[in-house]
């Protein structure tokens, strides 16, 4: 199929599907209210073009704006790759997952396609500025070709009042690795659905590193699918919510060939009026034996106002595996503050040394530049409060 038959499809898919799912699995119902009037920008988005050069890759609303200039690696519309043949129609699209991702598949108005090549072993980040202003749709590719090995780095920042979706899709090559960080703020949207599914092939290793500042109603997933044997991914993401924010994550992994593994750990802090629902999905198929697969969810609630639920589900169809999980949502300590501040701290040096320390399992590991905007950010949570 072309790409005009496949998106006809999936815009029957969007205009059928309704917009809250109410199944008996944790795993796929909604805890979101969605209205409407709320995905009603998603359907009339268009496209709007750039607002300037900038720094190494960057769009605006959604439209890539500046190409990666020189060496290997391939920055093109979604157009231009196919046309040239470097990527396949079907390639854009996954399974329709709810209303949100149906709408992202179907209805999207731009997008590009990221080709890194056979081989690559450059050191250097490559970094990737998503700004927003306006209401967008859009849909990508990255293309992680065999035996290579990548740093990427996205920041998404919108600024208005919009309502935004956004689908990736990431193949990682044979043999191959990809560190992948997402740093999303989104404070100011309305709406913003945030999809990444990442497919992987035998021998290749992923790991994630995602820190999210939510907005108003922020739903973001992540689709983690081993379709090779001795793949390795790990999932590390942290979230901070200080007024009344709303996150809705999920992140699946689905084991579908032998000796794969996977670590996903999450922490996330709430002051104010915010909220969160987490839910770890780990899927190991009856082919896929000798799997290790882990989770872990913690949330940390400042105030008696926010709210916070991590849900686990794990479906297992062979005994020879090894996976386990653990969550918890707790208040902040009580005793661990008094103790600080009986060794001469402040309440407030001592609320963001708690915090610091929850935190710092996820935060730590990051390039430090990173590390330290975050931890800046808890700051501002502590002074909401």
């Amino acid at each position: 199929m072309n790409l005009e038959e496949i998106v006809t499809d999936k815009k029957k898919a969007a205009d059928t599907l309704p917009i809250l799912s109410e199944h008996d699995s944790p795993s796929v119902r909604s805890y979101t209210s969605l209205k409407e009037n709320d995905v009603l920008p998603l359907f009339r988005s268009v496209r709007s073009g750039c607002a300037g050069m900038q720094r190494n890759i960057t769009t605006h609303n959604g439209s890539p704006c500046r190409l990666f200039g020189g060496g290997t690696v391939k920055f093109l519309s979604i157009g231009e790759a196919i046309s040239s043949g470097k990527m396949k129609a079907e390639d854009l699209f996954n399974d329709n997952y709810d209303k949100l991702s149906a709408i992202n598949q179907g209805y999207f108005n731009d997008g590009f396609y990221l080709g890194i090549p056979d081989r690559y072993q450059e050191p250097k980040m490559i970094n990737i500025l998503h700004t927003g202003d306006r209401d967008f749709n859009v849909r990508n590719l990255y293309s992680i070709g065999n035996n290579s090995s990548a740093s990427i780095l996205e920041n998404f920042v919108v600024t208005g009042n919009a309502s935004v979706s956004q689908g990736t899709v990431i193949r990682v090559g044979e043999n191959s690795s990809l560190d992948y960080y997402l740093l999303e703020d989104e404070e100011n949207t309305e709406l913003s659905y945030m999809e990444r599914t990442i497919v992987m092939e035998r021998y290749s290793t992923l790991k994630i590193h995602h820190l999210s500042l939510p907005g108003k109603k922020s739903i973001s997933r992540f689709r983690i699918i081993q379709v090779g044997e001795h793949a390795e991914s790990g999932y590390y993401g942290a979230a901070l919510g200080k007024k009344q924010e709303h996150l809705d994550l999920e992140v699946y992994t689905d084991h579908m060939a032998v000796h794969g593994k996977n670590d996903t750990a999450f922490k996330g802090i709430l002051g104010g009026k915010s909220s969160l629902i987490f839910r770890g999905y780990i899927r190991i198929e009856e082919k896929a034996l000798s799997v290790e697969s882990f989770l872990l969810a913690n949330l940390l609630l400042l105030t008696k106002e926010a709210a916070g639920n991590a849900l686990p589900v794990l479906e297992i169809f062979n005994g020879e595996v090894k996976a386990k999980h653990g969550e918890s949502v707790s208040n902040i300590s009580e005793e661990q503050i008094l103790y600080l501040m009986s060794r001469g701290l402040d309440l407030r040096t001592a609320k963001k040394a708690v915090i610091e320390g929850f935190i710092s399992p996820i935060i730590y590991p990051l390039p430090e530049d990173i590390s330290r905007k975050y931890l800046q950010i808890v700051e501002d949570v502590i002074g909401n409060d």
